[in-house]
């Protein structure tokens, strides 16, 4: 392979992974159109486009399970926590009817996003429960269940409740799918760590754009934090935005760590040698 032009090189791996590529490319040639021609550059854009980029790292799940017939190295309770976080951010929007008022055609990218997913994330479940269950990870995934991460975060939005949509329900069940995505991917990493180091075909493009909705959904948070802020709430719901970006960046620190954990399996696969963690 030293041997080998660097020039062939790059075209041999561009073959190699032709269909992520493809995946890729359409990916961002979407979320650039939207970007640029169709979204109404309102405030609420980036959150738009982190929905986009989660909807296509299910899509991503959901066509490798049905290609490969295999729910290995999939964690239900990590969905279980994504749907929770989806069902709590679909009442908010539809009932709150903030961001229609605001900016209309976001509104409905965004609707139409957080509605594919939560689909996808049901029909994961349902072929990891009914379809394919003898190749699920049940018995290991349930060293972190859902309730462990589900419970904890719901005592943190009582406590930083804010104020902001003048309703009870619905400015708790905000903040908590807030917090609640921030930690939901945690059994999913424990799942992988588990396996010491097991990669899936599917792995490195979930990552990438699970990584890319943080990264999005940080920059929303960054400009639009003090918006939470509400010094009217009976709590700490006057440092609710400082909780958010606190809860942001964590996020942000458990998807880097996923990716190197990841990173690490591809390096020592190659040597083959066993990735101890």
């Amino acid at each position: 392979m030293d041997k080998i032009p660097k020039k062939e090189k790059i075209i041999y791996e561009l073959r190699k992974h032709k269909n992520d590529v493809i995946f890729w490319s359409i990916s961002l040639a979407i979320i650039l159109i939207i970007l640029i021609f169709i979204c109404e550059k309102e405030f609420s854009l980036y959150f738009v486009l982190s929905s986009m980029s989660q909807t296509l790292s299910f899509i991503i799940i959901i066509l490798r399970v049905t290609k490969y017939q295999s729910c290995s190295g999939i964690s239900i309770n990590y969905l279980i926590c994504f749907i929770i976080m989806l069902i709590c951010r679909l009442i908010t929007n539809i009932f709150s009817s903030y961001d229609i008022k605001v900016d209309l055609i976001n509104s409905i990218f965004l609707y139409l996003s957080q509605s594919i997913s939560l689909l996808i994330c049901f029909s994961l479940l349902y072929l990891i429960n009914c379809v394919y269950p003898a190749t699920s990870d049940k018995m290991i995934d349930n060293k972190v269940p859902f309730y462990y991460i589900t419970i904890p975060t719901f005592i943190l939005a009582i406590l930083f409740k804010p104020y902001i949509f003048r309703n009870w329900f619905l400015d708790l069940i905000f903040i908590y799918s807030i917090l609640l995505e921030s930690v939901a991917i945690y059994p999913q990493i424990i799942l992988f760590t588990i396996k010491k180091g097991e990669i899936e075909t599917y792995t490195s493009n979930f990552i990438a754009f699970q990584g890319l909705s943080t990264i999005f959904v940080l920059i929303f948070w960054y400009k639009n934090y003090f918006s939470v802020n509400d010094r009217k709430s009976l709590l700490l719901g006057e440092y609710a935005g400082y909780i958010v970006i606190v809860s942001e960046i964590l996020q942000l620190i458990i998807m880097g760590y996923y990716f190197n954990l990841y990173y690490k399996s591809i390096m020592k696969r190659r040597k083959r040698k066993k990735y101890d963690i």
